[in-house]
């Protein structure tokens, strides 16, 4: 018999056992010829199994519905923070101030231990361009030669996942505003970056207007 229509054969006794749920219950002599038993558990109670694999799903769904609740949460808070950073946007009149409030707000996330928008300077460069050429962002971890470049006022911060924005282009850069996070698992690329992209895109007109 091939493995094709085995297979098949398979699938027509599993179609008719569920049209039939008490073929078990009217020939319970079945069960006892069946191989149903394991070492460590003995002949097997059907219903048993079955309560047991509705418990296994039942905690599967449990613990989606407890992260689906998390990131909906999380992604509340976020959004909040930059909602307060857009308005700040138009209060600050002098990039110093910017930087300051931007990194007082955005730290109020418990998972953010700092940030920094950094004017572009010339040592900057080699971040801009290994990091920063393809989409303008990076979620990840940094060398510890790129991580004194970003932080140069702290250099006792443990950085254990960064995430870094261009303000401008490539070609032209006009600043980088960086987060630091404790959670090696925080900054990483399967983030969604709607909330911070829309940001950056008001960070770069207000940037223009004080420049």
């Amino acid at each position: 018999m091939s493995k094709q229509q085995f297979t098949i054969d398979e699938q027509k006794i599993c179609d008719y056992l569920i049209r039939h749920p008490d073929f078990f219950t009217n020939h319970q002599y079945v069960l006892l010829e069946l191989e149903l038993y394991s070492q460590s558990q003995g002949l097997p109670n059907l219903a048993l199994q079955q309560q047991r694999k509705l418990r296994e799903q039942n905690t599967q769904l449990k613990t989606q519905l407890a992260t689906t609740a998390r990131l909906a949460l999380e992604n509340e808070r976020v959004f909040r923070l930059f909602s307060e950073c857009q308005r700040q946007l138009w209060r600050c009149h002098s990039f110093s101030d910017l930087a300051t409030q931007l990194a007082d707000t955005l730290c109020q996330n418990p998972k953010v231990i700092a940030c920094e928008l950094l004017p572009y300077t010339d040592p900057l460069h080699t971040i801009v361009e290994t990091r920063l050429t393809r989409q303008n962002c990076y979620l990840g971890r940094l060398s510890q030669q790129e991580h004194n470049l970003i932080w140069l006022k702290d250099n006792q911060l443990q950085a254990r996942s960064v995430a870094l924005y261009l303000i401008g282009s490539v070609q032209h850069p006009e600043a980088i505003l960086a987060f630091a996070s404790d959670d090696v698992t925080h900054f990483n690329s399967d983030n969604d970056n709607l909330f911070i992209k829309e940001f950056i895109a008001s960070l770069e007109l207000r940037l223009s207007d004080l420049a």
